[in-house]
């Protein structure tokens, strides 16, 4: 499975999918004319921490044989115990004549994407298990995907510290657990914790603002019917920092 998209495969990607349309850029052009269409999306998401599949539907309209306004509705699998949804509004600009028989075109918007995580999961706290008693205080140790945890013979700071900095007080004195498939984008977030008295986590939620950029290839197949491999970069930000999501899908659509 893909771990990461970095910024070179993305970019030969887009370099092999303009270069395609432009091969085809000599057929019969097809008598598409500007409108609205709708399509139905398919294909993968992959991010620092895990990869999975992404479905989802979009809504365009065209302006003009150049310009078209598009509106995307996505869920993402991140993995077992863990989902997004992303919902994005923008831009898609043709490098040729929309009525073309492939159109390339590069792709910019903006939107939210929102990630939840089932921390009852084994990916994340579920590995826990009673390893620590109830109540137990859990301090964020910065730049790490983890936690100090407060017992076991360590007497240090109360429970009520914000965070332990490794950088500048040094290595926590005392036991450690890792949420090493959490990404630390969302990790450093969850904040102070303590063991649950019921042994239930629960689910937690992130809701952030997101932007994406990209490109693709639209074939018609005739007046009505296109199909659109694509490939994007979708950034989120939050709490000072970003994290990165590849999206490589394939749309089927039909135009009105």
């Amino acid at each position: 499975m893909l771990r990461y998209l970095s910024a070179s495969t993305f970019a030969v990607m887009m370099l092999a999918l303009t270069s395609g349309a432009a091969a085809q850029v000599a057929l019969p052009a097809a008598t598409a004319s500007p409108g609205a269409a709708v399509s139905v999306v398919g294909g993968l998401s992959a991010g620092s921490s895990a990869s999975g599949a992404a479905l989802g539907g979009a809504f365009t309209f065209d302006f003009n044989d150049r310009l078209a306004l598009e509106a995307t509705g996505t869920w993402l699998d991140r993995g077992v115990g863990s989902d997004a949804l992303h919902m994005n509004v923008g831009l898609l600009v043709n490098l040729l004549p929309a009525g073309s028989r492939a159109v390339p075109y590069v792709a910019v918007g903006g939107g939210f994407y929102r990630a939840s995580f089932d921390l009852d999961n084994n990916r994340f706290f579920g590995m826990m298990d009673s390893q620590y008693p109830a109540g137990t205080p859990m301090v964020p140790l910065q730049g790490m995907a983890g936690y100090g945890m407060m017992g076991g013979g360590y007497y240090g700071p109360s429970g009520t510290m914000g965070s332990w900095n490794p950088g500048t007080q040094g290595a926590w004195p005392g036991a450690t657990f890792t949420l090493d498939q959490m990404p630390m984008f969302y990790a450093d977030r969850l904040g102070p914790m303590s063991v649950p008295q019921n042994g239930m986590w629960g689910m937690r939620s992130f809701t952030d603002p997101a932007i994406t950029v990209g490109g693709g290839v639209n074939a018609n197949l005739g007046d009505h019917l296109f199909v659109r491999p694509d490939a994007r970069a979708l950034v989120v930000f939050g709490n000072g920092g970003s994290y990165t999501v590849g999206l490589l899908s394939f749309s089927l659509g039909y135009r009105f």
